[in-house]
């Protein structure tokens, strides 16, 4: 009685899933459920375009699910990571990154390295003068982000990266990567809200202004002693 069960079994599966997906699905597979114009619909039901909120696919999905991209487009979830960032902050416009270069030795591809700032009498002073990173190289870890000292490099959320051309504009430099904290703040409300990142950004905020004190204690005249009257 046994024989042949299986096979039965693994028939009546597929069939199911065909049945679910364009019978008794009432043919929601047929449409694009994320939104977004369509000219043909092949089954009769709501037309009503751009109405359709971002649809995501979990274990209640049935039928087929296709993103039809870009018309549709799933959400980024807020952890969701790419290429890393450099942050500079809106108040003053100061770039958090010191140089200190603890990213680039811990980048598992080593795809991103930095010169180091200069001052007017040659001395090295704690900005970077460019900073590089290799897309095509990048592999979305993130430990540069989690090492970095300064909270100076975050992970951003595009992924629209590609074009015609890598060996130049795959490149990033400094320019490219810079984005303020409002940026980032508005990206990632939850954890530019949490208690983590508020204490680091208030030990930011020490270390800034311990190297701005050190750096006017270092341009200030030396003090004159005065002369004695002779007597």
């Amino acid at each position: 009685m046994s024989f042949g069960k299986g096979l039965f079994i693994g028939h009546w599966v597929t069939l199911r899933r065909f049945l679910r997906t364009f019978l008794l699905g009432a043919g929601r597979t047929l449409k694009r459920r994320g939104g977004g114009h369509q000219i043909l619909d092949l089954w009769f039901g709501d037309k009503e375009r751009g109405s359709q909120p971002t649809i995501q696919q979990d274990a209640r999905t049935e039928g087929l699910f296709t993103v039809e991209y870009p018309d549709e487009r799933l959400p980024v979830y807020e952890r969701f990571r790419m290429l890393p960032v450099l942050v500079y902050d809106d108040a003053d416009g100061n770039v958090r990154c010191t140089s200190c270069n603890i990213c680039a030795k811990v980048c598992p591809p080593q795809c991103i390295w930095m010169t180091h700032a200069a001052g007017p009498t040659g001395s090295p002073v704690p900005l970077p003068e460019d900073f590089f990173i290799d897309m095509d190289v990048c592999m979305n870890c993130g430990l540069c982000s989690e090492y970095c000292p300064f909270d100076a490099i975050k992970m951003d959320q595009n992924f629209e990266l590609s074009n015609y051309e890598r060996h130049q504009t795959h490149i990033y430099s400094m320019q490219d990567l810079l984005v303020s904290s409002e940026y980032y703040a508005k990206t990632h409300p939850d954890a530019w809200a949490s208690a983590d990142e508020v204490t680091e950004r208030g030990k930011v905020q020490k270390k800034k202004d311990q190297r701005l004190q050190k750096a006017l204690a270092a341009t200030k005249p030396a003090a004159v002693a005065p002369k004695t009257a002779k007597v």
